[in-house]
């Protein structure tokens, strides 16, 4: 089997198969990144992490249940100075024949109380059995607007500059993909969220997820995804310094995929 996919990979024009992985929370709210603040936001729209007040770090495992072999682990790293932020993040997805990896610089200013402007770089590399080694670069660019303390409009695009692997043997694509979306905290407990996404030759993909507070230390969330259509649920927890979060995501054909990450804030 694992000869077939590797022969597959090789031959066959394509986009990456791997996703940015958001972190549970952002996973379980439907894969909303484009207008929430949270420290995974490097990995969507990089102003996101514009809000954060605490030098932040997170670490995430994510298991691909129909397949005993292929899983992602990825970490981000948040440093704010002031109205400056810095971020580093890792990412690796794939099993032993194929994987994919991309580290990530991101630099967000604030401008003012409202608006933040992100650009994030992305080294990437690729791994295929007996093929050997690729690798590309690419850049994110992204901004949050706060209209007040309870709407926020976001869009980022991802690699808009259309890059590509260096490799000879194989053709390949670092996929360009567009989003927009916004968010509402209906109050101190309750974050809705939604955005659009549309990846170059695919169909635009809507998401909308739910972020609610039962007790100042846990929260429960849920969300839907239409292009394939997905389901998402999960919960976070934050004790002091410490967060944990977990998430799980329900494909009709590729089953679940549960994920956790571990984090603490400085």
């Amino acid at each position: 089997m694992k000869i077939w996919i590797v022969l597959l990979i090789s031959l066959t024009p394509f986009c990456l198969f791997a996703q940015n992985s958001l972190g549970p929370r952002l996973t379980a709210m439907g894969n909303n990144g484009a207008a929430v603040t949270d420290v995974w936001a490097l990995q969507a729209n990089p102003a996101g992490i514009a809000s954060l007040t605490r030098p932040t770090i997170s670490i995430n495992y994510i298991k691909h249940l129909f397949s005993d072999e292929i899983s992602t682990q990825a970490s981000v790293f948040v440093l704010p100075i002031k109205r400056d932020f810095i971020g580093a993040s890792f990412q690796r997805y794939g099993f032993a024949e194929y994987n994919e990896s991309k580290v990530g610089f991101a630099y967000a200013k604030q401008f003012g109380e409202r608006l933040s402007i992100a650009i994030n770089t992305n080294y990437h590399q690729l791994k295929i059995s007996n093929y050997g080694t690729s690798s590309g670069f690419s850049v994110d660019v992204g901004a949050l607007y706060h209209l007040n303390s309870e709407f926020a409009f976001g869009a980022f695009v991802n690699n808009p500059s259309k890059q590509k692997f260096s490799s000879k043997e194989v053709s390949l694509s670092i996929p360009t993909t567009f989003h927009a979306g916004a968010s509402y905290l209906a109050s101190d407990k309750v974050l809705i969220a939604t955005s659009l996404s549309k990846s170059l030759g695919q169909s635009v993909d809507v998401n909308i997820g739910i972020d609610y507070k039962i007790i100042e230390m846990l929260s429960l969330r849920g969300g839907l995804s239409t292009r394939p259509f997905k389901q998402y649920a999960g919960f976070g927890l934050n004790y002091k310094k410490f967060l944990l979060d977990m998430a799980t995501t329900y494909d009709a054909n590729l089953g679940y995929a549960p994920q956790i990450a571990v984090g603490y804030a400085f």
